[in-house]
């Protein structure tokens, strides 16, 4: 169901099938939809669209006319549950002074055999409908995502799909050098699943301040979050580095780009534990769990 231009002063509609809230509208032909006359010196755009009237159990093509303007916008949509509901075909930009077809800019939601349709970033669906759903790839990292539009909030990333994404975690306040390994895969609109390995290999124990290390994406600000984490120290011959050979933790975040590691350092539930500064000689911190991600900006709660 594309649209093209068609004789002066109209655009045409290829025959194929729309199905818009449970209902299909078919065509075998082409149908071919006059624009309204236009006279006014600023273009405007109009929008085709396939209109389903659930009350009438039927449907059709139609030509929604925008208004004419220095920058001109197309018109919206009616969407009524059980009501009027207008799915957008094309939007179709009329010159000015003269009611012929400018640009034709193609707005439809392609299935493909039930699939989701594939859209680069620049070319999400417009005029969408909460619960649309759309594959997206980038074309940098090469992730794959379900991305599906919500009422509140707009398209965002449903769930990561294939294998998980990889990424190099910076530690804060390193004191001598260290290898790093990530993974990541986002589990809704806003949950991160996350995983870290960073390693000691420095030849020589750190104590320095309260280290911290970078998340693959900004958490949400405004509450603290916590992960689980570890330190796995007993793979040095020449001692621990004042470290027990396993300890476990906690790492916090309170927004921003890192996790602070806190680790029970003591067997003394009143003294507890303290914020991560000592790194053994070839020993591991291990992070793993799922946070709240700032993925819509939201800032602090």
């Amino acid at each position: 169901m594309s649209v093209s231009p068609s004789q002066a002063g109209a655009v045409d509609v290829a025959p194929g099938r729309a199905f818009v809230r449970g209902f299909i509208y078919q065509t075998d032909q082409p149908v071919t939809l006059p624009l309204n006359t236009q006279t006014e010196p600023n273009p405007r755009i109009d929008l085709v669209v396939v209109e389903l009237d659930v009350p009438n159990s039927s449907a059709s093509l139609r030509i929604l006319k925008g208004q004419p303007a220095a920058v001109p916008v197309a018109p919206g949509v009616r969407q009524i549950d059980g009501g009027i509901w207008q799915y957008p075909l094309a939007q179709v930009t009329v010159r000015r002074g003269q009611t012929a077809v400018d640009t034709i800019r193609d707005v439809r939601t392609l299935l493909d055999s039930g699939r989701p349709p594939a859209v680069a970033a620049t070319n999400v669906p417009t005029n969408p409908t909460p619960g649309d759903l759309a594959y997206y790839k980038s074309q940098d990292s090469g992730a794959e995502e379900l991305h599906m539009y919500a009422a509140r909030g707009g398209w965002s990333i449903a769930a990561s799909l294939g294998k998980a994404m990889s990424y190099t975690p910076q530690l804060s306040y390193a004191a001598g050098s260290y290898s790093a390994k990530g993974q990541y895969q986002w589990l809704s609109s806003n949950s991160m699943a996350v995983s870290i390995n960073v390693r000691n290999t420095s030849g020589k124990t750190w104590k320095t301040d309260a280290l911290n290390v970078t998340l693959p994406t900004k958490s949400r600000g405004g509450m603290w979050q916590v992960l689980t984490c570890a330190l796995m120290n007993n793979e040095h011959a020449d001692g621990n580095g004042g470290m027990p050979n396993y300890t476990i933790g906690s790492a916090y975040t309170y927004g921003g780009s890192t996790c602070q590691p806190v680790f029970q350092t003591t067997g003394s539930p009143i003294n507890g534990g303290d914020w991560w500064g000592t790194f053994p000689v070839d020993s591991t911190l291990i992070v793993t769990g799922v946070y709240v991600a700032d993925y819509f900006r939201e800032g602090n709660v």
